[in-house]
């Protein structure tokens, strides 16, 4: 969801005489954990369910991916944006870490998006993804908001934690293009 609200905060941030060098200048502590914890949620998602080490642990590496970008985020909690980014990918963690180690997604969600040739998929545990039931915790955290076309390129469902994410990093981007010198 992040990179459908890139484009338009770059453009604000241009609009108020912002720069992508002073977003760049920006002071980013420990960034090797950022890409860490990034590379492997990366790995992990292409390799499933392809390699038979990384179906079986699925859920272990996820949690360790997701602590590691908490720890990152929490080292540039004086960065803007960051304390939202904290809270968004908290809150995907929490539910992913309370059902086993995958998202939960609201089958209806996904027809409401025009997506249901992805729920076989779901159903059948290929994805990232397993069906909200009556027994998800914390549904109310899962992706369960479906998104359509004018509001986002493609349509997609997504979760609380996505939409503060989402805001979180734009905000971080807005801000530091826009910051004094």
């Amino acid at each position: 969801m992040v990179y459908e609200f890139l484009i338009p905060v770059v453009m604000i941030a241009y609009l108020k005489k912002g720069s992508l060098q002073r977003l760049s200048e920006t002071e980013i502590r420990k960034q090797w954990v950022f890409l860490s914890g990034l590379l492997i949620q990366l790995i992990v998602m292409f390799f499933y369910p392809r390699v038979w080490f990384i179906n079986s642990s699925f859920a272990f590496w996820i949690a360790v991916s997701y602590l590691i970008l908490i720890y990152g985020s929490w080292c540039n909690r004086h960065l803007p944006g960051i304390k939202l980014f904290i809270l968004g990918t908290s809150l995907n963690f929490l539910v992913i870490i309370t059902n086993g180690g995958r998202m939960p997604v609201s089958l209806k969600a996904l027809e409401r998006a025009d997506l249901s040739p992805y729920i076989p998929l779901v159903v059948e545990g290929v994805t990232k993804h397993q069906p909200l039931t009556k027994f998800t915790f914390l549904p109310f955290l899962a992706d369960v908001l479906p998104l359509r076309p004018p509001l986002v390129f493609s349509s997609m469902v997504v979760s609380p934690g996505d939409i503060a994410v989402t805001l979180g990093i734009s905000w971080f981007i807005y801000k530091g293009m826009v910051r004094s010198v």
